[in-house]
């Protein structure tokens, strides 16, 4: 068995009380069938889970919105009392998001939902490096051997991705470049300054389901277009390595060029246009706020990655601006 993964992962782990177990608040939390056989040992087993449909089932959360086995101590009294695993398959895995891409070939990552993993994978001034292990700890396993028929050229053309994301002697709009080049997306010299604000405003009300009126959406391009190019040189100055880290990441964790339904290209134009809305979403942080620090940096990529995660909005409103190649340029800037 081969495992690829950074080699982050195995200094993760998981620390409740530093995010307030994020994980365990808020999110539905579905119980796969072993999970449930479990459960059905345990007394008042039916306060303890509810019915969403035939095939799912999800614990019933506290009025604070917290799991119903989380305790004053941010820890989880299922696995202090049972052990890790009797915990739901979800939770035995998060925040490590883990794809069969073979009989016997997987890759193991994590996603920024997570604070603690972000803080790991963000923060590191060093490329982020990989490694193959031998042994598999995840019982919530996404299947792309369908999607993926060649498992060892794809990981050879994903390394080769990801060395261009982390070419330090490029800036990032460069590096975005070759990436494009690198999937056999053209570029265009031409770049609408104005046209590529509207389009990331109305990816931005979807993402966050905002429902902007016209003037408000007029209103945010016209800020943005005032206030970008300044805070952008300090964003890609001041937290260069994060954004490299962040797109090498995410290239990664979601598989890509392979994320989505669709060929290497259109999956290139999504990877891009997202990092595009991160920027949108930063530069107008930046203006609330009246300066933009690395804590809020932090947050603004996990509060995203959840939006992208679980916001089907957002991420149809990118896909289907993604599909276009004809306004693709808006998305690169020479």
């Amino acid at each position: 068995m081969k495992i690829y993964r950074p080699a982050y992962i195995k200094n993760f782990k998981c620390n409740g009380k530093s995010c307030g177990s994020r994980c365990c608040r808020d999110w539905k939390i579905f119980l796969d069938d072993e999970t449930r056989q479990k459960y059905l040992t345990l007394p008042d087993r039916e306060e303890i889970f509810r019915v969403v449909d035939e095939s799912a089932q999800v614990f019933k959360m506290q009025e604070s919105g917290a799991c119903p086995f989380l305790d004053e101590n941010f820890l989880c009294k299922l696995q202090l009392e049972h052990g890790e695993d009797f915990l739901p398959a979800i939770c035995q895995s998060f925040p490590c998001v883990t794809y069969k891409l073979g009989e016997e070939i997987f890759i193991q990552s994590m996603t920024l939902t997570c604070p603690v993993a972000a803080i790991l994978i963000l923060l590191r001034e060093e490329p982020i490096a990989f490694e193959i292990g031998e042994v598999l700890k995840a019982r919530q396993i996404f299947d792309f051997t369908e999607r993926i028929s060649e498992a060892e050229k794809f990981l050879e053309r994903q390394q080769a991705a990801i060395k261009i994301l982390q070419r330090r002697d490029l800036s990032i709009n460069e590096r975005l470049e070759n990436f494009c080049e690198f999937f056999g997306e053209k570029i265009s010299a031409d770049f609408d300054e104005k046209n590529h604000a509207t389009t990331l405003a109305e990816i931005f009300g979807e993402m966050y389901d905002a429902h902007l009126t016209a003037d408000k959406k007029k209103q945010l391009v016209e800020i943005y277009l005032a206030n970008r190019k300044d805070i952008l040189n300090q964003l890609r100055e001041n937290f260069s390595t994060v954004l490299e880290n962040y797109l090498v990441n995410e290239f990664f964790m979601r598989l890509y060029p392979y994320a989505f339904r669709g060929d290497e290209k259109f999956n290139c134009r999504v990877f891009v246009t997202v990092y595009r809305a991160i920027e949108f979403a930063a530069v107008l942080t930046a203006i609330a706020k009246a300066r933009l620090t690395l804590e809020d940096f932090l947050e603004l990529l996990c509060a995203l990655n959840d939006k992208l995660d679980h916001s089907k909005g957002g991420m149809n409103a990118i896909k289907t601006f993604a599909a276009s190649e004809e306004n693709f340029y808006l998305m690169i800037e020479r």
